[in-house]
């Protein structure tokens, strides 16, 4: 069997992180490594974990890196095939990692991802629908909430110095090397917080949006020319930020 390493960032996350690690422990697929990458938590992160959940594999920053460098970081002290990542305030389903192994195995997957619901633990028994997905369609979406993918784990490779949007960023330059990517419609993360509007980076609406115009228009200088979904991706955030505005966004 294929093991599994997750790597979870780690910053003054104490009252989250139990609840985090036990739904990988609960995982239905149980070849899973775990490392946990503590950002100069001053909360007392580091000795928590430390003390009651001794088969993590705990590293500990000199600085605060945030949270690319961090799973850059933690993914060298991966020995998995695969790698998958999970954030601190965010749980997974027991089926999640069962499900997209199988699939990334029956398709030839190099990546995969999947939906998420918000603070629930509505597990579902079936996969409702699979599909691929190509830079043409990421442009129009970032399909994929970090804490739900799993990948080959010499792909990983976040921009540090993205401080906003990195994963998009990287999905973005996968996509473009022709990787194999597909997507679980049926949610199988839960997260701890809407993608925007709450506390903590992806509150920065603006700045997010900012990051992913920022990551597209790199792939479009790389290509030379104009490229349609660009238009896509801008009418996208627009909406965002209106229903945002509104109070709508989910």
């Amino acid at each position: 069997m294929k093991t599994i390493s997750v790597v979870i960032p780690c910053f003054n996350c104490i009252q989250t992180i139990d609840k985090a690690l036990q739904s990988v422990y609960d995982q239905d697929y149980k070849f899973i490594e775990i490392v946990c990458v503590d950002d100069c938590s001053t909360d007392n992160t580091y000795e928590h974990i430390k003390t009651n959940h001794p088969f993590v594999k705990l590293v500990k920053n000199d600085i605060n890196l945030g949270p690319a460098a961090s799973r850059n970081k933690g993914v060298r002290f991966c020995s998995g095939e695969f790698v998958a990542f999970l954030d601190a305030d965010d749980i997974w389903f027991p089926n999640k990692t069962n499900i997209q192994i199988e699939l990334m195995d029956k398709y030839g997957l190099d990546f995969i991802g999947a939906s998420f619901t918000i603070n629930t633990n509505d597990n579902p028994s079936t996969v409702s629908q699979f599909e691929i997905i190509n830079l043409y369609n990421l442009a129009f979406k970032n399909y994929f909430p970090t804490p739900s993918v799993i990948m080959k784990r010499n792909l990983v490779c976040f921009n540090e110095l993205q401080r906003f949007s990195e994963d998009y960023d990287l999905w973005l330059r996968l996509a473009k090397d022709k990787c194999i990517m597909g997507y679980v419609k049926t949610p199988l993360i839960s997260l701890g917080k809407p993608s925007y509007g709450h506390s903590g980076l992806s509150s920065n609406l603006i700045k997010m949006q900012l990051g992913e115009i920022s990551s597209i228009n790199k792939i479009l200088k790389e290509r030379g020319s104009v490229f349609l979904p660009y238009l896509g991706l801008l009418l996208n955030l627009f909406v965002d930020y209106v229903w945002f505005l509104s109070g709508s966004y989910k």
